[in-house]
């Protein structure tokens, strides 16, 4: 301990006697390892710590397949099949999508996402309240009373924190619901639900190809999930073989709950933490080029020292003390430094990261940066010790003071270090360039729609289930959307129950093209044909008013829009998008022909198509517009509930959406408004992208920054042990620009060299980024070129001022003075 202590006393007066040289390791440390920490604590948080429920590795989430392989949600029918008869799972119950509601009964009304939970939904999960309970078999049942168990944070915002039994009750799809029981904190399923209430109070739908329901379900003791997967495909293949056309499942998907929560993160994340680690990789590599470029300075007092009898065994220990002061005093540093990034990184992710919540660099994370701290400790030290020890004391006693610091093998390495710091940094550049292309050719996309001057107001009413209430929506829309056309500057509105790149209660299906209009008079009629390929179709479902087209300049191609001749007890009317009349009427006018598209809202009055407008792409600006079918919301009163407006105007979004808020407060104060502008959902539905964007570009830039900088560090290196040379080289009539170009020609072959080893590595890392570009390939050639002829540009220049140094060399002096 006495030797130890001893030691790290003289490796500490050491640094402090240089301390440029040991703030300058310092800091590098702190990057490299900062970074990896930050993002370790994202992965960790993400992908790698289980689900806080009990056992979560038996949680597993259900889809049907269909013969194409295409995962869907369970119908009613075949949930109740594998729910009787499945032996493998010990819990399986339907939840609904988190659904916007709006609730009063609250402090002042808001918004908040309702969950429709059946009979087991709870024990799947092993979680109970940890106020009040969960629901009773009664309340689980049809007519059973209306209840709604919330969250913790609901009840904390919301409620006060009141403890339970409540007297008041919360309000919301017209019927008012006892709170009875407050879920915990870490409760958070399905992702973003604040209220549960029990899904058995709302209608059965009866047919098999009604995908309306996600599943969970907890594996029995003692399964596993090839058994489960081998017992619900058999059950799967039963069931096709019994109902045939009824049914569109040929399989079920068994997948971890957690795999489905963050599976689509995974790529991303794990590039990232890649890319930290190459960053690591280069920090590490210019702070070895330190310490051998030091320990190189270093040989005559080394040699001193072994001549006087420290063996190998003191150098290494000397050389390790030195590197584990550094790397803790950087470790320690960088985790400070990953205490600020984690939030920045959450903060450019703007909430799509899934888990974001959990996410902190807690104490795994300062293991892992601890671990990496020694581990870099250990490898620093080895390599400079070994280098070290390497040397003849007496041989550099006996050389001059010149030569003494170089060394060809020390060279050579620090030379092999700066190349590939610079094929790491290349990589990382090359895979910023490509995600900004794409996302440049992203924004270049054009949506199909108007971004600029709109903005978007979003609304939900009581539910339309009686006649009387629908028409009362629509009153209320129609009302609400003639006060805010006629505000100052405001060109059109109009309504849309699921607006582009949003969602909404709207959703997708079957529709059925008809001969005549009293073709299907039921829902088993709508069944038959549905199931005869040259008469069904599969398109996005919408209802709008007459005037959202013109509100967000979706050109009218053919046919007219809806117009007040549109009225509720008339013939029901419908437009299509330009990709819906191509796939089903190729060649052909779409114009008079009929639609049965009932199941969508349960209203069977067949549409007539009058009009063809241009597509849009509603479901993200990287995916193909897809057929979509709009309803006109005057006539589809069960889907007038939920929708949102979209406010044209000339005074810029902001204004507008000041604008128009006192207006809905007018008309129905106790209703909560969602505000916002087409810009900001536009911009909201690239986060994904410009999260990796940013963070691998960052990446990149500090990686170029300390390559450049190593490799400047070498060539001044260089330059300083071949002064002499220079010298000689000038009093033999040489010019300044001989030597300039001889020195800037060996920096470029080290860029060089770095750039083909980063260009052959970028190939062959390019698959992934094959799931993460758009429109570009990740070889392009054009990315390649211009990433390479920018890092040996920068490098260049950075060696430019010693070479520039080398070639100002006074012949005369350096001769004097020996070199």
């Amino acid at each position: 301990m006495d030797t130890l202590l001893g030691g790290l006393r003289q490796t500490l007066r050491a640094l402090f006697r240089n301390p440029g040289f040991a703030l300058s390791c310092i800091l590098l440390l702190a990057v490299g390892i900062g970074t990896s920490t930050a993002l370790f604590s994202v992965v960790e948080g993400v992908l790698l710590r289980p689900l806080p429920y009990p056992s979560p590795e038996r949680l597993v989430q259900l889809s049907e397949l269909s013969s194409a392989g295409k995962s869907m949600r369970f119908s009613d029918p075949n949930f109740e099949d594998v729910q009787a008869r499945s032996r493998t799972i010990g819990a399986v119950a339907q939840v609904s999508g988190a659904m916007s509601v709006t609730v009063t009964g609250t402090d002042e009304p808001t918004f908040a996402n309702l969950a429709l939970a059946s009979r087991d939904f709870f024990r799947a999960f092993a979680v109970q309240p940890v106020t009040g309970r969960s629901f009773t078999d009664e309340e689980q049942s049809a007519g059973g009373a209306p209840v709604v168990v919330v969250s913790q944070a609901f009840w904390k915002r919301h409620l006060g924190g009141r403890p339970l039994p409540m007297s008041e009750t919360l309000s919301f799809e017209g019927r008012a619901h006892t709170v009875v029981g407050v879920m915990p904190e870490s409760f958070d399923y399905p992702v973003g639900a604040q209220m549960w209430t029990p899904r058995e109070q709302e209608a059965r739908r009866p047919s098999r190809t009604a995908h309306n329901w996600n599943v969970v379900g907890r594996l029995a003791p003692g399964v596993d999930l090839r058994a489960v997967q081998a017992e619900l495909t058999g059950l799967a293949r039963e069931l096709k073989e019994q109902h045939g056309l009824e049914t569109g499942m040929q399989d079920v998907a068994v997948v971890p709950l957690h795999e489905s929560l963050v599976g689509s993160a995974r790529s991303t994340l794990y590039l990232l933490l890649g890319a930290a680690a190459f960053l690591l990789l280069v920090a590490g590599a210019n702070v070895t080029n330190l310490l051998l470029a030091r320990a190189a300075t270093r040989r005559r007092e080394l040699a001193v020292h072994v001549a006087l009898g420290a063996g190998p065994g003191a150098l290494v220990r000397q050389f390790l003390s030195e590197s584990l002061v550094l790397s803790l005093t950087g470790g320690a540093l960088g985790a400070l430094f990953a205490t600020w990034g984690v939030p920045a990184m959450l903060a450019v992710d703007s909430g799509h990261l899934p888990r974001a919540a959990e996410v902190s660099v807690n104490a795994t994370a300062l293991c892992f940066a601890f671990g990496l701290s020694l581990l870099l400790a250990v490898g620093l030290g080895l390599v400079t010790a070994l280098r070290a020890a390497r040397q003849s004391p007496w041989a550099t006693l006996t050389q001059s003071g010149r030569t003494q610091a170089g060394g060809g093998g020390a060279e050579r390495m620090r030379r092999a270090l700066v190349v590939g710091q610079l094929a790491l940094a290349l990589v990382l550049l090359v895979g910023a360039a490509l995600l900004g292309r794409s996302l440049m050719g992203l924004l270049s996309v054009d949506p199909g729609y108007r971004t600029e001057d709109v903005a978007v107001l979003s609304l939900v009413l009581p539910p339309a289930k009686e006649e009387a209430v629908g028409r009362q929506n629509v009153q209320f829309q129609e009302h609400l959307i003639s006060k805010l056309a006629a505000l100052p500057g405001v060109r059109a509105v109009g309504a849309v129950s699921s607006f582009p790149l949003e969602g909404g209660s709207s959703g997708n299906g079957t529709f059925v093209m008809l001969n005549r209009p009293d073709e299907v008079k039921n829902f088993e009629d709508f069944g038959r044909l549905a199931h005869e390929r040259e008469r069904a179709g599969y398109a996005e479902y919408r209802v709008a008013s007459e005037g959202y087209f013109g509100a967000l300049d979706i050109p009218l191609v053919r046919g007219r829009l809806f117009d007040a001749r549109d009225t509720v007890d008339a013939p029901h009317v419908a437009v299509v998008s330009e990709a819906l009349a191509k796939a089903h009427w190729p060649g052909e006018d779409p114009l008079g022909k009929l639609i049965q598209f009932g199941n969508m809202d349960g209203d069977l009055r067949p549409f007539t198509v009058v009009g063809v407008v241009a597509d849009v792409r509603d479901q993200g600006l990287d995916e193909a517009p897809k057929a979509t079918f709009y309803g006109c919301s005057r006539q589809r009163l069960r889907a007038s509930s939920s929708f949102h407006l979209a406010v044209h105007g000339t005074s810029g979004s902001e204004a507008l959406v000041a604008a128009v808020r006192p207006v809905v407060r007018e008309l129905a104060p106790e209703l909560p408004t969602r505000l916002r502008t087409v810009e900001s959902l536009h911009s909201s539905s690239l986060a994904a992208r410009r999260f990796s964007l940013l963070l691998l570009g960052a990446f990149g830039v500090v990686a170029l920054l300390l390559s450049v900088a190593g490799l400047a560090a070498v060539v001044s290196y260089a330059v300083a042990q071949r002064t002499q040379e220079f010298g000689i080289r000038f009093a033999l009539g040489a010019t300044s620009g001989d030597v300039l170009k001889l020195v800037l020609r060996q920096a470029t072959a080290l860029a060089g060299t770095g750039v083909v080893l980063g260009t052959l590595g970028s190939l062959a890392l390019s698959r992934g980024l094959s799931g993460m570009v758009y429109g570009v390939s990740t070889t392009d050639p054009w990315v390649l070129a211009g990433v390479a002829v920018l890092l040996l540009g920068v490098a260049l220049l950075a060696s430019w001022l010693p070479a520039r140094r080398a070639s100002r060399v006074d012949p005369m002096t350096v001769l004097r003075s020996g070199g």
